[in-house]
């Protein structure tokens, strides 16, 4: 995620020779890699954290797998375990579900036991790598080809070399798709406030809120007990900073800081939304749940999320919403929003299963494990796709996530969550949030203490 061109129309065609774009909905799925798996060997040993004698002749093998997901993944990933059993009848993949706000704390003492599960999405990947918690993938990369089959900036987050993430050993491997991190939208009110299309940057996009604000609606519904006003505000770090230097913070590359002008600005817009009363009084007492009610039962114009929501709000709320990506800071500027591969995963180290668990890692470059990634508001990245065109507020839902997802990838705008960068930033992110909202903390001086906490974590890593 970085800077931008200075026109729509120059911006539109960088967009067109862009190598990934999302897949749309009704288009057929592009072949990442003919199925199958070539060459034979020893299987890796369950001691072995860098396995060189590697199997990819297992699927005829009877096997069990352990997937360990978070809830608000059980779905998707279910839909994966499925049809890769489908694929490969021998091999049963089984979910171990935890609660959301559980699955990062619980993950490292699963991986370090003797009964670990087998396939993993580690937040902290770079602690993972440090503990010995995870395999180097390396020999089953050699074995499978990922490296020619998926693109290489989809791999290049699961790759670690001298505690930096982005080269080097490759531990977290797949497909590669993710979700689209933007804004939804109310269609009934977006209607009443004259939005037609989706705004340009953040001044038109803050236009809205006022009109919104002004005809009696609620601009933005958010959850602030758990700190979700996070997702908004690591996208306005995303625009004002750029895609790359927020990456490099999360991704540990030396002197990579927060604490710059272009955060304070960003930090300094949220607040400004805050005081213009753009969020709801009760934002800092409401949970996520609290919020995906509010937004479905029309409380809301706008709410800053991921696609993953979709499947939450088509119980109750499917057809009467949609979503853009986050406009950039200036018009012409570059888009940026959040992903995570959700096609990639880790195997651990103290699997007794890693063979068969790598033969899952390379049925994830398949057009079967795409179109569950597209069926459960994911964009699935291909080579040579065609270009969902210019984000828009027409067409389906699936196909504003894929257009909206190929605007960024076209910029190179994907970066990760600034709380990803260290467990102890996640938690006074959250803290800083709350107090921002409260009026209780400046921007520069909520910025300086999160640079602080995340040079601390650093030290102590």
């Amino acid at each position: 995620m970085l800077q931008r061109h200075t026109s729509r129309a120059g911006a539109l065609s960088r967009r067109l020779r862009a190598p990934l774009a999302g897949i749309a909905a009704g288009s057929a799925l592009v072949t990442l890699v003919a199925c199958g798996a070539p060459g034979s060997g020893g299987s890796g040993s369950p001691a072995e954290a860098s396995p060189t004698a590697v199997s990819t002749a297992v699927a005829d093998t009877p096997a069990t797998l352990t997937l360990f997901s978070a809830a608000g993944l059980q779905a998707y990933e279910q839909g994966l375990a499925d049809a890769f059993q489908a694929k490969y009848p021998k091999i049963t993949v089984k979910l171990r579900v935890e609660p959301d706000n559980n699955y990062n704390t619980v993950l490292p003492r699963l991986l370090a036991s003797d009964s670990p599960p087998d396939l993993v999405q580690p937040a902290d990947l770079l602690g993972g790598v440090k503990d010995g918690l995870l395999t180097n993938l390396d020999a089953y990369d050699k074995a499978y080809g990922w490296s020619s089959k998926v693109p290489a900036s989809a791999l290049a987050p699961g790759r670690v070399s001298d505690g930096v993430i982005g080269s080097g050993t490759l531990y977290q491997a797949g497909g590669s798709a993710g979700p689209l991190v933007g804004v939804f939208y109310n269609k009934e009110l977006a209607a009443k406030i004259g939005m037609t299309t989706p705004p340009a940057s953040i001044a038109e996009l803050e236009a809205h809120m006022a009109k919104a604000k002004e005809a009696g609606i609620t601009p933005i519904v958010a959850s602030n007990q758990d700190g979700l006003i996070g997702h908004l505000y690591n996208l306005l770090l995303g625009d004002y900073m750029g895609a790359q230097a927020l990456s490099d913070i999360v991704y540990h590359k030396p002197g990579a800081t927060l604490d710059t002008p272009a955060a304070v600005q960003a930090t300094e817009v949220l607040q400004k939304w805050i005081k213009a009363g753009y969020f709801a009084s009760d934002v800092n007492a409401l949970n996520q749940e609290a919020s995906y009610g509010q937004f479905a039962g029309g409380k809301g114009l706008f709410f800053f999320q991921g696609s993953w929501i979709v499947q939450t709000l088509d119980k109750t709320f499917a057809g009467k919403y949609g979503v853009f990506p986050m406009p950039p800071a200036d018009k012409g500027g570059k888009y940026a929003g959040m992903t995570s591969n959700t096609l990639a995963f880790s195997i651990a180290a103290r699997s007794e299963n890693k063979d068969a668990a790598a033969l899952f890692l390379d049925f994830l470059t398949t057009p079967a494990a795409a179109e569950v990634a597209v069926k459960n508001g994911y964009a699935a990245l291909t080579p040579g796709a065609g270009s969902a065109g210019e984000p828009s507020l027409s067409g389906t839902l699936t196909e504003q996530i894929q257009s909206g997802y190929a605007a960024i990838a076209a910029d190179n705008g994907f970066d990760s969550w600034l709380q990803n960068a260290a467990p102890a930033v996640n938690t006074k992110l959250t803290q800083q949030l709350q107090l921002l909202v409260a009026g209780k903390v400046a921007p520069a001086a909520m910025v300086k203490t999160l640079q602080d906490t995340y040079a601390n974590a650093l030290k102590g890593s």
